[in-house]
C-alpha cells in the first residue's frame, strides 16, 4: 500500500517507495545477521525487513510478508529466525517457515467469532492478542485471551495455564454496532490480556497486564497467579506493555494509558519486589505524553527508554527523571519502542526505524547526560513537548 503524488496535473507521478505509510502495531527483531525487524501493518500484510540490504541500502527486495494478519504481534523464534509466529484479530495465529514458505494455522481456538458479543464467547481474544516465545528451554509458545495458553510443541497442541485474569465485567462485553449489522471484529472485545512478559532470568516468572487495568504475576510457570496491580493504577487503564528486567527477576516496568477515556496523562510504574510495591516513574514526561511502553537497556542497568505519544524519552536513573531524546531516535507518535539485541529499535505509527548504536546513551554519565544524544545516521526531528 501507499500513495503516489503528482505535481504536474497527472503527467508524472512519484513512486510509492519514498514515504512511510504503514501503521505498525508492534515491532520485534530476530537473532539473524544482519538482524531483521518484524511487524503487522494495519489494512496490509505483515512484514519482515532486513536492517542492512544486499545492495548496500535497504530496498523493496529486502522485505517480505511473514504470515499473521494486519494486527497484533509478529514474533520470530529466538532459536531459529526462519520460524516466525504471527497474530491477527479473531484469534488468528500462524507459524511461518521462511525457508519453505510454509504457513500453518496454529490458533488454539479455530472458530470464527465475527458478529458475536464478547460476553457470549468462550475465549476473548484482543485485536492485538499477545504472543511470546520463551527464551528458556523448552521454549514454550504463549498466546493470550482472557486466559493464558501455552504450547510446548510450536502450536500443535495447547494448554490453558491460568484462570480468567481480567475483571470479566459483563456490562462491557455487549455486542457493538447495530441495529441491523453488528460490528464485532475483536477490536471491540474487552476484558482481555493485553500485555505479557517472561523474566529473562527466571523461566517460571510470568507477568500479565490486562486492558481493564490489572497486573497479574505467576512465579511457578502459571500454576498459581497473584494480583499485583499498582495501587495508583487508574481505573480501567489499559496495561500496554510490561518489561521484565533482564538481570533482576523481581524488577519490572509497566506502561499504561487511558487515552480512550479522554485521559492523556502518562502512567508508568516500577517494582523491585515482584509487585508487592510500585513506584510511579513519570517525572519529566509531558502531561499529554501518554506512555505506550517502557524498555530497559539490555546492557546498562538504570537506563530506560519510554515510547510515548509525544516521542521517545530517556531516563538515566531508572525512571526517576525523563529527558526528551527523540530528535535522533524516532518521529512523533511512537507507538511501540523496544531495545533488541545490541541496537535500539523503535516502531512508530507509520514506519519502523533502527538506531544501530546505543553506545552514546549507554556510556553517558551524570555529568554529560543532559547533552544532546547523537547517533549516526540520525532520523527526523520531533517535538517532545
Amino acid at each position: 500500500g501507499g500513495a503516489s503524488v503528482s505535481v504536474d496535473g497527472g503527467e508524472t507521478w512519484t513512486t510509492q517507495m519514498n514515504q512511510p505509510t504503514a501503521q505498525f502495531y508492534h515491532i520485534a527483531a530476530d537473532n539473524a545477521f544482519p538482524f531483521h525487524l518484524y511487524g503487522d501493518q494495519q489494512d496490509n500484510t505483515s512484514i519482515a525487513i532486513a536492517t542492512a540490504g544486499r545492495s548496500g541500502g535497504v530496498g523493496i527486495e529486502d522485505w517480505h510478508p511473514t504470515g499473521g494478519g494486519e494486527s497484533g504481534f509478529i514474533v520470530p523464534d529466538p532459536r531459529n529466525a526462519a520460524i516466525v509466529y504471527g497474530g491477527g484479530y479473531d484469534a488468528q495465529l500462524t507459524r511461518y517457515d521462511q525457508r519453505t514458505n510454509q504457513l500453518a494455522n496454529i490458533t488454539p481456538w479455530p472458530r470464527n467469532t465475527m458478529g458475536w458479543g464478547a460476553a457470549d464467547l468462550k475465549y476473548r481474544f484482543q485485536w492485538t492478542a499477545p504472543i511470546l516465545v520463551s527464551a528458556h528451554a523448552p521454549h514454550a509458545l504463549y498466546f493470550a485471551a482472557q486466559v493464558l495458553f501455552r504450547s510446548l510443541d510450536e502450536g500443535q497442541s495447547w494448554t490453558v495455564i491460568s484462570p480468567d485474569l481480567t475483571r470479566n465485567d459483563k456490562s462491557k462485553q455487549l455486542p457493538s454496532g447495530g441495529p441491523l449489522t453488528k460490528d464485532n471484529t475483536s477490536v471491540e472485545i474487552y476484558d482481555t490480556i493485553f500485555a505479557l512478559a517472561e523474566s529473562p532470568v527466571d523461566p517460571n516468572l510470568l507477568w500479565v497486564g490486562t486492558d481493564d487495568g490489572l497486573v497479574q504475576l505467576s512465579r511457578d510457570a502459571g500454576a498459581h497467579w497473584r494480583a499485583v496491580t499498582p495501587k495508583d493504577m487508574p481505573e480501567w487503564a489499559t496495561v500496554d506493555m510490561i518489561e521484565a528486567d533482564p538481570t533482576a527477576p523481581g524488577t519490572a516496568y509497566v506502561a499504561a494509558d487511558r487515552h480512550r477515556l479522554d485521559d492523556r496523562k502518562p502512567y508508568a510504574f516500577k517494582t523491585t519486589d515482584f509487585g508487592q510495591t510500585w513506584t510511579a516513574i513519570t517525572t519529566g514526561l509531558p502531561d499529554e505524553a501518554y506512555v505506550h511502553v517502557v524498555r530497559r537497556d539490555p546492557a546498562r542497568a538504570g537506563l530506560l527508554y519510554a515510547g510515548t505519544e509525544r516521542g521517545v524519552f530517556v531516563s538515566y536513573d531508572d525512571g526517576a527523571h525523563w529527558q526528551c531524546r527523540s530528535t535522533t531516535i524516532a518521529p512523533r507518535k511512537t507507538r511501540r519502542a523496544t531495545t533488541c539485541r545490541s541496537p535500539g529499535c523503535c516502531c512508530t505509527g507509520r514506519a519502523a526505524r533502527s538506531l544501530r548504536r546505543m553506545t552514546s546513551a549507554q556510556h553517558r554519565t551524570g555529568r554529560n547526560r543532559s547533552s544532546p544524544l547523537r547517533s549516526k545516521p540520525s532520523v527526523h526531528a520531533v517535538d517532545c513537548g
